[in-house]
């Protein structure tokens, strides 16, 4: 027995209700029609929405959104989505949205004890179907979280000539992954837009920095409000930017708030400090040889 209350048309006339019973029950909203044949028994829930894909059609794999949700990647979705083989034609409700193309066996795992497709694959299609904000922000919170670098470039190798292969590479080499705050995620793409990827969330001494280029000995913080709020951390922060200070390193400061509402111009800003000061120092280093 399904144990998301979901059953099919002919589930319910074995179980001894009548057709009369079960239409009469769905022009009451005591049952719910989802799809052709298949009913909820009450309110449906997101897990009874996908059983009743897979009993609709069992050929389908939870896939795209649906799938990231399966994996805790993503918010539940409102719309549902399932990938079915090329050969299946469906008209479907407003609530689901059905792709069509083969999936090999091995991109197919499962979850709730229904077929989904695997955290990478399903990454990977939704990077074709979001926003590009919204794409960005889920590779960098669950690329080497949920998802390993290592298998999207296999599947952008295996799935080369599938629309998204050629955006999903675009992501493995913009994905700001250890950033620690949104703020910071932005500013680290803002840079490697710029060819001036700096790496995030770095040990300098005994410190850790927000952003560091050893080359050009810069450091990058994004201050958010507790720096003005938290006598503690305002405290350690002066010794630590003393400390960098004396050391030789350039210390940029910048806040939360203008890294939302002024990027372009902090990013540049930074990316035109980090090559002035790597001239200068490789400029430096040859004079004295």
């Amino acid at each position: 027995m399904n144990p998301f209350g979901i059953r099919t048309r002919e589930d319910l006339l074995r179980e001894g209700v009548a057709s009369s019973t079960i239409d009469n029950r769905v022009r009451q909203g005591v049952y719910h029609r989802l799809l052709p044949k298949i009913y909820s028994l009450g309110t449906p829930t997101a897990l009874g929405r996908c059983a009743a894909i897979l009993l609709w059609a069992p050929d389908a794999t939870l896939s795209h959104r649906t799938a990231a949700w399966m994996w805790g990647m993503l918010p539940e979705p409102t719309v549902f989505e399932a990938t079915v083989p090329p050969v299946q034609v469906r008209t479907t409700p407003n609530w689901l949205s059905i792709y069509r193309r083969q999936l090999r066996p091995e991109l197919i795992g499962e979850s709730w004890a229904m077929p989904t497709v695997e955290p990478a694959r399903a990454l990977f299609d939704c990077v074709t179907v979001l926003p590009k904000e919204a794409a960005d922000r889920l590779i960098d919170e669950q690329l080497g979280r949920k998802v390993d670098a290592n298998r999207l470039l296999e599947l952008c190798q295996l799935d080369g000539g599938l629309t998204g292969a050629p955006e999903v590479r675009r992501q493995l080499t913009t994905a700001a992954q250890w950033a620690a705050s949104e703020p910071e995620r932005m500013f680290a793409r803002a840079l490697t837009a710029r060819h001036c990827p700096l790496p995030a969330n770095r040990s300098v001494g005994p410190y850790l920095c927000d952003f560091v280029d050893e080359r050009s000995k810069l450091v990058v913080e994004i201050d958010g409000r507790e720096f003005h709020s938290e006598a503690a951390v305002f405290r350690n922060d002066r010794r630590r930017q003393n400390w960098l200070l004396l050391e030789g390193w350039l210390v940029l400061r910048y806040a939360a708030y203008d890294v939302y509402n002024h990027l372009d111009e902090i990013a540049d800003e930074v990316a035109d400090v980090v090559r002035r000061r790597r001239r200068a120092k490789a400029t430096s280093r040859s004079h004295a040889t």
